[in-house]
């Protein structure tokens, strides 16, 4: 193992001057700011719009996981969809004006909607949390809709 002197400990300060005068071209330092002085402004920097930063976002994420960003992103949107879909199930079914038969088109699209649901969260890794609120999801998206098909709300 090869121990290397720490040189900037062992400077005179006649040797410092020139650090810090590099530090005053960067831009204060924290002393100068306690002690009031006036100082330069900041270097502008380039401003950026959220519009860039989120595009840029998705082309890094892109970069480093591209099958499962995309597999978890079409699980989570079609998990909303899901969920919609049984939010207006659940309001038809507590509508006394609708009768059954209004109903049975928000019954079958609520189990194709588990169905889709139900496949796209097979692609998703075991350790994804998402894994297993879409399944739980989806069966209770099935359920309900067997349920009606069944009859029990006859």
């Amino acid at each position: 193992m090869t121990i290397k002197p720490l040189d900037h400990l062992n400077q005179t300060p006649t040797q410092a001057k020139p650090q810090a005068a590099a530090r005053q071209a960067e831009g204060p330092d924290f002393a100068s700011l306690l002690a009031g002085q006036k100082t330069a402004p900041a270097p502008k920097t380039q401003a950026w719009s959220a519009e860039a930063i989120l595009l840029q976002n998705q082309a890094l994420s892109g970069l480093m996981m591209p099958g499962l960003e995309t597999a978890s992103l079409k699980t989570r949107q079609q998990l909303e969809r899901t969920l919609d879909q049984m939010d207006r199930y659940a309001v038809a079914l507590g509508d006394e004006d609708r009768t059954l038969k209004d109903i049975a088109p928000l019954a079958d699209d609520l189990g194709q909607e588990a169905d889709r649901l139900s496949r796209l969260s097979l692609k998703l890794k075991e350790s994804d949390p998402l894994k297993g609120l879409s399944n739980e999801a989806a069966v209770l998206a099935t359920v309900e809709a067997m349920k009606f098909k069944r009859g029990d709300y006859v």
